[in-house]
Order: C-alpha cells, then sequence, then structure tokens
C-alpha cells in the first residue's frame, strides 16, 4: 500500500536526522550542530521536529536533539498515520456509498 510505503520512508528519514544528531553526541545544548535538511521530504519533517521541540535552534542553524521528547514525537508521527488511514478509508466508503 502507498500508505505503508509513505510511514516506512517518513520513519527512515526521521531515523537518518535523529541518528546524525545522536551519533554526534549533539544531546544538549552545549553540542549543538549545524544541519540542514536534503530534499522537500527531510525538510518537512525536519519543520515538524522543530516545531515540536524535539529539534530545539539554539544559535541560528545550530540544532540538538532533545531525547526527552523523542517518545512523544513518534507518538505524535503515529497518530498522524493513523488519521490518515482512517481518513481515507472514511472517504472510500462514502464513496462507494455514493456509487453504490
Amino acid at each position: 500500500m502507498i500508505g505503508d510505503r509513505m510511514s516506512a520512508l517518513i520513519a527512515r528519514t526521521r531515523g537518518r536526522i535523529v541518528d546524525y544528531f545522536v551519533e554526534a553526541g549533539a544531546t544538549k545544548p552545549d553540542a549543538a550542530l549545524p544541519y540542514a535538511p536534503k530534499g522537500r521530504m527531510e525538510t518537512r519533517l525536519f519543520k515538524r521536529m522543530t516545531d515540536f521541540g524535539l529539534l530545539v535552534e539554539v544559535k541560528q542553524g545550530r540544532f540538538w536533539l532533545d531525547q526527552s521528547r523523542l517518545s512523544d514525537f513518534r507518538k505524535e508521527s503515529l497518530a498522524r498515520v493513523l488519521g490518515g488511514i482512517a481518513l481515507a478509508g472514511f472517504a472510500a466508503a462514502g464513496a462507494m456509498a455514493i456509487g453504490g
């Protein structure tokens, strides 16, 4: 399914971003690193991560990963995916009801 592939792609992208900060030790404000997202999906996900407070900017372009927010961000991401699947299901059921 398209939704499954998209979810997997988002999870891999999130993992790459998280790994970048964790592997570099940028999990505290004094260890913030520069980061420039690559591509549209990574840019959108990076913005969601910063808006959520998972990635925190300390100086222009320098970020650190707040590991205490990681679990909550994963739950929020799962809720988004499940919500999208539910909407698609409702749309399909509505289309079947109208067409049937």
